[in-house]
């Protein structure tokens, strides 16, 4: 096709020939993208330097090379952002059934173990919960986060329930959120994510309704009572 041509009939160079539409549009959103990654980056990099409570958006912008409005027309807080910028950290991985019912749910429990495991995830976890808590607009970042992996088990789960590898009225949507809930209460108040040792405990605990010591760990040298034993003697 002609490039467009000016009143006296020659091409004009200030107006786009009309078969590069699609590279046009293709910069353009590029050149708008940018900005939304810089921002990301400053605000991971930040994390690192100067902490979660330390973090502003002043200096995020000002490292980005924006202006806080532009950061507020994308984000409504501090916690949606840094959930984003951590999100990218962890892709969600494919959630593949074996048939081993036992295996297949320790790779689920794995799951959220390598979500707070994210550095400084876990470092910044009690911090960032009181502040999703607090301010309700940050909750729907957190669940954009946390839902895709929940799903993905519970439908797991589900297909084991449906072919009689669990029982008919287990619920799987509460047997997922009692191992995520543990996993984040850990790695909130230990700093620190729960080892394979915690995983193989949970995966009995939902499998088989046990709780077995730790064999890495002895009863004495548990926390939990003054005495340290685990219950009642």
């Amino acid at each position: 096709m002609d490039a467009p041509r000016s009143q006296d009939g020659r091409p004009n160079p200030l107006i786009p020939e009309c078969d590069e539409p699609d590279r046009i549009s293709h910069d353009s959103r590029r050149r708008r993208q940018e900005p939304h990654r810089a921002v990301l980056r400053a605000t991971k990099d930040l994390l690192g330097e100067v902490g979660y409570q330390r973090l502003a958006f002043e200096g995020i912008a000002r490292r980005a090379g924006v202006s806080k409005a532009t950061i507020y027309r994308w984000w409504p807080n501090k916690a949606a952002l840094v959930i984003e910028a951590l999100s990218g950290e962890v892709p969600l991985p494919p959630l593949h059934e074996t048939g081993d019912l036992e295996a297949d749910l320790r790779t689920a429990v794995r799951l959220v173990v390598d979500l707070v495991s994210a550095m400084p995830t876990c470092l910044i976890l009690p911090a960032l919960l009181a502040d999703v808590i607090e301010d309700p607009t940050g909750t729907g970042a957190f669940a954009e986060l946390i839902e895709p992996r929940r799903a993905s088990v519970v439908n797991l789960l589900e297909r084991a329930r449906l072919a009689g590898r669990l029982p008919p009225d287990t619920d799987t949507s509460l047997m997922v959120d009692i191992y995520s809930g543990t996993v984040v209460y850990l790695a909130a108040v230990n700093r620190v994510a729960p080892d394979e040792a915690v995983v193989d405990q949970l995966v009995s605990l939902i499998l088989h309704g046990r709780l077995p010591v730790s064999r890495d760990l002895a009863p004495a040298d548990r926390k939990g009572s003054p005495s340290g034993e685990v219950g009642p003697a």
